[in-house]
């Protein structure tokens, strides 16, 4: 399969376009406890500058590139400001942590409809691989390469919707963290950028995320062994 350069940013819209499915699927599931509108878009305008600047901050920093037009989002980084954004907005109008909750679960979502910008724009492309499904990007000088991307969609999508059946689980976010860390440190030995690496900075940002995730666990359960 060969992607030409398209004349349009896609890539932005992408982005955009996954945050506003993600507000969509946190208000769908927080609806009854807000009971106006203007909470919703308040956690909006503070979701979309922190998800951008956290993302092409935290990629500027890894990659040491400080060009702002030449750097792309880095999903840790848009991470960061989507969990910072939704502690904001729980200190300032409480929802008993249900943003919060809600946000993390929408994470998958969030990141599967935004690496479909990945795909048409060529970054993040995987490595060489002449099976079925490879991609050209020629605009890049980049040829027959593992369709990554396209595979970073469909698994974390999947990944949203048996999350979502598990909403009301105990241990959901820590559960969802550990999850969507383990798919994106699994898949990113697939990138192209991975190649004569041992671990990825993304790698080893999961690898956090996951032991972070793991000590939540074991705290909440000692807690409630207590209160036994």
């Amino acid at each position: 399969m060969t992607i030409n350069e398209i004349k349009f940013p896609i890539y932005g819209v992408m982005i955009i376009l996954s945050i506003l499915l993600g507000m969509l699927y946190i208000f769908l599931n927080i609806k009854e406890d807000i009971k106006k509108d203007n909470r919703l878009l308040l956690y909006f305008v503070l979701v979309v500058p922190f998800t951008i600047l956290f993302g092409l901050y935290f990629t500027m920093v890894t990659s040491m590139n400080f060009n702002i037009f030449e750097v792309g989002l880095s999903s840790y980084g848009g991470l960061i400001g989507l969990i910072l954004s939704s502690i904001i907005f729980e200190k300032i109008l409480p929802t008993k942590w249900k943003i919060f909750k809600y946000t993390i679960l929408a994470l998958p979502l969030i990141y599967g409809i935004s690496k479909l910008g990945c795909t048409f724009v060529g970054c993040c492309y995987g490595i060489p691989y002449n099976g079925p499904l490879n991609i050209s990007y020629p605009f890049r000088n980049v040829y027959n390469v593992f369709p990554v991307q396209l595979t970073e969609v469909l698994v974390f999508i999947i990944a949203f919707f048996i999350l979502n059946r598990f909403k009301d689980k105990k241990n959901i976010i820590p559960i969802t963290v550990i999850t969507g860390a383990t798919l994106k440190f699994l898949l990113d030995f697939l990138r192209h950028s991975h190649i004569n690496q041992i671990l990825s900075v993304n790698q080893i940002f999961s690898i956090l995320l996951v032991v972070i995730a793991i000590i939540f666990i074991v705290k909440n359960k000692k807690k409630t062994n207590r209160n036994k």
